[in-house]
């Protein structure tokens, strides 16, 4: 176990291997081991990073802290600078995909290449998300965290029974208010606007059959320089977990042609 005592409290991550680094961002309610079959596929030619963000697993906050953006943001640049880490790429699914974006727009000189699974640039990109996210907002308060949890490990775990045990676990291990703060803070987050000025290379992955996300992906695509955008066959929002093998095979593909070639 290691942890980063940051400005905002103890950040806990895991490092493995060595080489070019990639830093693993999560999913919101979920935690670092969410990136358990991508770690066993690259740790023995890249430095592996996984962490949990600020409220989740155990980067727990500070009593009475309010969570937004900029902390994930903060807590993210202040781990590669505790591991002397200058450059990396970033590799983040759903809220872990938005907070890499914004990362790379924040702080481009820090970030080699972006890997954005299943990840939004916005929760407010059309009419429907603009009236709903407020009402979520609301209902979150109210849902008991383990029927919140059985019904995402119901949900999540389709394509891959496997998956079921893992976010359960994850979800219950958040209090109500602390899912909430989070879901307050992720859903404040938006780089819609400013996705045009990210200027490293971009890889976006979605799973065919992710319906949460899927009418935001050929717009970052378009929008974002030079991006490539990936279908994976045989998933849903946990795209990583669901079609392992396909999303490693694309990460290792990304980091030889591309992020290989960049001075980090």
């Amino acid at each position: 176990m290691a942890f980063l005592n940051g400005t905002n409290g103890p950040v806990y991550y895991e490092v493995y291997g060595e080489g070019i680094p990639i830093l693993f961002t999560h999913g919101a309610s979920w935690n670092h081991r969410l990136w358990e079959p991508q770690v066993d596929a690259l740790k023995e030619k890249y430095k592996v990073i996984v962490w949990d963000v600020r409220g989740h697993g155990k980067s727990r906050c500070k009593e009475d802290q309010e969570l937004n953006g900029e902390i994930f943001i903060q807590d993210l640049i202040e781990l590669l600078d505790h591991l002397s880490i200058e450059k990396t790429v970033l590799c983040g699914l759903s809220m872990g995909g938005i907070i890499s974006m914004q990362t790379a727009i924040m702080h481009p000189g820090r970030v080699a290449g972006i890997i954005a699974i299943g990840a939004p640039c916005s929760f407010r990109f059309n009419k429907y998300e603009q009236m709903m996210i407020p009402i979520q907002r609301l209902m979150f308060n109210f849902i008991p965290i383990k029927a919140f949890a059985r019904a995402q490990g119901i949900y999540f775990s389709r394509y891959n029974p496997s998956n079921r045990l893992f976010i359960e676990e994850a979800v219950l291990s958040l209090t109500q208010k602390d899912w909430s703060s989070i879901w307050s803070a992720l859903t404040r987050m938006d780089c819609r606007e400013r996705l045009s000025t990210i200027s490293c290379p971009t890889l976006i992955l979605q799973g065919e059959h992710d319906i949460i996300i899927r009418h935001q992906q050929e717009y970052m695509a378009q929008t974002i320089p030079g991006a490539k955008w990936e279908v994976i066959e045989n998933a849903a929002h946990a795209t990583n977990r669901d079609n392992a093998p396909r999303v490693n095979e694309l990460i290792k593909n990304f980091m030889t042609e591309t992020a290989g070639k960049v001075r980090i």
